[in-house]
């Protein structure tokens, strides 16, 4: 049976703990191999972000490896979520693996449960494994066990948030979400409850960033100018977190909740670790999804 990986919850505690510690442990992020050589992924993108795609492309290329590479230019992705089981497996005529982003892949399980390639969600709505692995690994690099890490998420919800949630279960952090006060949270609460993840949900900043170790700064989504003013992370804000806590955004800068630039550029953010370990852990993921132990 091929591996897949489109969600945390998808994976066992073993695998997820295996990924993080093998992606942590490449001599070299940027290293070269060949274990991808005669392969080729396709990614079919069906909304843009740079991001995603170069952290795909890098580790894809870097070990050896072919790309496809399909933008969000036609109508192709409605064809594929409409007729997935169908559309899906002749891909196999052409291609190694399957990169998805930006797709609904709620309804896939049951349908990729045949496929003879590997299909490796590149970020959704609802799920975003690669990135939610790569900022454990960030994380882990100052706590080994994350016993007693606080960790604040604030700003909209995206595929990270929900893929960290589903991390709690196997990565022991307790986590704070503060959601603008436009955000449905219910759809969050129900999945925290399903984990049994350690998800505190509070309404003030202030009351999120307050001890925290690790700061998630999410989207600002619609906020309005008012609304913008109360959520900027200043260095004010920073000061109530732990006196080494540290940034990881969670969208480029321009959709985040805003930061004044003597927090942004601060040695408290990780923005550069962020993109070392997201291109660790997408090749740890081409590993694991080739291995045949």
């Amino acid at each position: 049976m091929q591996r897949h990986v489109m969600r945390i919850r998808n994976l066992d505690k073993e695998t997820c703990w295996l990924l993080a510690q093998q992606a942590a442990s490449i001599p070299d992020a940027k290293g070269r191999t060949d274990f991808m050589l005669g392969r080729t992924a396709v990614l079919l993108f069906a909304q843009f972000s740079l991001g995603e795609r170069l952290s795909v492309t890098a580790a894809v290329r870097q070990m050896g490896g072919y790309l496809v590479y399909q933008g969000p230019g036609d109508s192709w992705h409605e064809d594929i979520n409409r007729y997935s089981r169908q559309l899906l497996p002749v891909l196999d005529y052409y291609v190694d693996c399957l990169y998805v982003y930006g797709m609904p892949i709620q309804s896939w399980d049951m349908d990729i449960a045949e496929l003879p390639f590997p299909v490796i969600n590149a970020g959704s709505a609802r799920a975003h494994p690669a990135n939610a692995l790569a900022d454990i690994v960030c994380m882990k690099r100052g706590s080994k066990d994350f016993n007693g890490v606080v960790a604040t998420w604030l700003g909209c919800a995206n595929g990270t948030l929900y893929s960290l949630i589903e991390a709690m279960a196997y990565f022991p952090f307790t986590l704070r979400v503060c959601l603008p006060p436009h955000v449905d949270a219910s759809p969050l609460k129900e999945l925290a409850d399903t984990m049994k993840s350690q998800v505190i949900f509070v309404e003030s900043p202030r009351k999120a960033v307050t001890g925290a170790n690790f700061i998630f700064v999410g989207c600002r989504g619609d906020l309005s100018p008012k609304d913008i003013d109360l959520w900027r992370l200043d260095v004010e804000l920073m000061a109530r977190a732990a006196p080494d806590a540290r940034l990881l955004l969670s969208s480029v800068p321009a959709d985040v909740i805003p930061m004044e630039k003597d927090v942004f550029c601060s040695p408290a953010s990780l923005l550069a670790r962020q993109a070392e370990c997201r291109l660790r852990v997408h090749k740890r993921i081409l590993h694991w999804v080739f291995s045949k132990d």
